[in-house]
């Protein structure tokens, strides 16, 4: 009898527990259901680093069935902030056709074609979609396979004709196929279908540079900025517009309003370095390369740029272990290795000189190859 009263208070005990536990539970779940709640209300109003503190406050402090929506939420927010990396890793945690449309683009964004793939895949066995389709399509198109690339695109255009992103992917393929009247047509009627694609604003602006044209670049650069004036792909290409066209000191301003948002964006870091060596400012210039090869000690570009100042500055043995610290990082430069080559002449060591104009040439820079033509070297 004794022993059964025992054991009778332990179940008590036991139930009382787990109705405890579950009475905790609902009302954990229902608190996670409304800072979701107050998060998609603040997302709908605009408030948008409001709502991104409600659903970072879900994905710290919560467990619960709304966790998948605030990631979601919350890396569809980070990629539209072109902060795809940490978008990847919320989106990750949702297993939902539209995730994996989304993780499908921020991989592609980074050029991280079977990742990007894989999640395509998985996006279009939960259900076909025009978006995952078009990330099929970029797939193949930075693959080589046009042909393959432009039917995957089609196929999306059938599902989604008024589709900015796949507008904007066949402006992409037909670029790449060297259509660029084509491709222009494409991106401006991804502007048209949606005015806040800033992707289609950026690639009109790409093929505008590439045709010399930077003041029509500017232009339509200018118009994606006021839609989304914090972009750092379209601050990047204005930057490149105005270097274009000669001014530095707009391109250094553009590169400067990304590092407001982000200062060690390497290449923000880079091309301010670069626009000063241009203008002749080269005690400015390495301070912007020093502090790249601090963020990025395996920047090729940084300790090239540091190369370029210490040149300028006269001193030749600090450009040259410079140059060889690009050149340990990525050996297929042909233009770092004519740069040794000038230093080496400066400093008498002919056999080395000759040497880096081979390498050069060899990466097929013409200048080298010229070089080592006038000297009867093969290369």
């Amino acid at each position: 009898m004794f022993f059964n009263s025992r054991m009778n208070v332990r179940y008590i005990h036991l139930i009382i527990a787990i109705l405890c536990m579950m009475a905790s539970f609902s009302a954990s779940s229902q608190e996670c259901g409304e800072v979701l709640a107050k998060g998609v209300s603040a997302q709908e109003k605009g408030l948008d680093e409001l709502a991104k503190k409600y659903f970072r406050q879900i994905l710290d402090g919560y467990s619960c069935d709304a966790t998948s929506e605030a990631a979601l939420r919350l890396g569809m927010m980070l990629e539209r902030d072109e902060l795809y990396e940490d978008a990847i890793g919320l989106l990750r945690l949702s297993a939902t056709r539209e995730g994996y449309e989304h993780l499908a683009q921020c991989h592609a964004e980074l050029k991280q074609w079977d990742a990007a793939r894989t999640a395509a895949e998985k996006a279009m066995e939960i259900e076909e979609g025009a978006s995952a389709m078009s990330t099929l399509a970029l797939c193949e198109s930075a693959e080589g396979r046009q042909v393959n690339a432009m039917s995957w695109a089609k196929k999306a255009y059938k599902l989604q004709p008024k589709e900015a992103r796949v507008l904007n992917v066949m402006g992409i393929i037909s670029f790449r196929k060297g259509e660029d009247n084509e491709a222009m047509q494409y991106f401006r009627k991804a502007i048209a279908a949606d005015s806040t694609n800033v992707d289609a604003y950026n690639n009109l602006g790409t093929v505008y540079c590439a045709r010399g044209n930077s003041e029509m670049a500017i232009v339509n650069l200018k118009k994606g900025l006021r839609q989304q004036p914090k972009s750092i792909k379209l601050l990047f290409c204005l930057g490149r517009a105005y270097a274009l066209r000669g001014d530095n000191n707009r391109a250094v301003a553009c590169y400067q309003r990304i590092l407001q948002n982000d200062s060690s964006n390497v290449t923000a870091l880079i091309r301010i370095g670069n626009a000063l060596c241009d203008n002749g400012e080269w005690e400015k210039a390495h301070a912007f390369f020093r502090r790249a090869v601090q963020v990025a000690p395996e920047s090729a570009e940084g300790h090239k740029g540091e190369g370029r100042t210490y040149t300028a500055e006269g001193e030749y043995k600090k450009a040259v272990q410079a140059y060889i610290r690009a050149t340990q990082t990525d050996n297929s430069d042909g233009e770092t290795y004519l740069m040794m080559a000038d230093l080496y002449n400066k400093q008498g060591n002919a056999q080395k000189e000759k040497n880096c104009y081979k390498k050069s040439a060899k990466l097929g820079n013409k200048i080298a190859q010229q070089w080592c033509i006038k000297n009867g070297t093969a290369w």
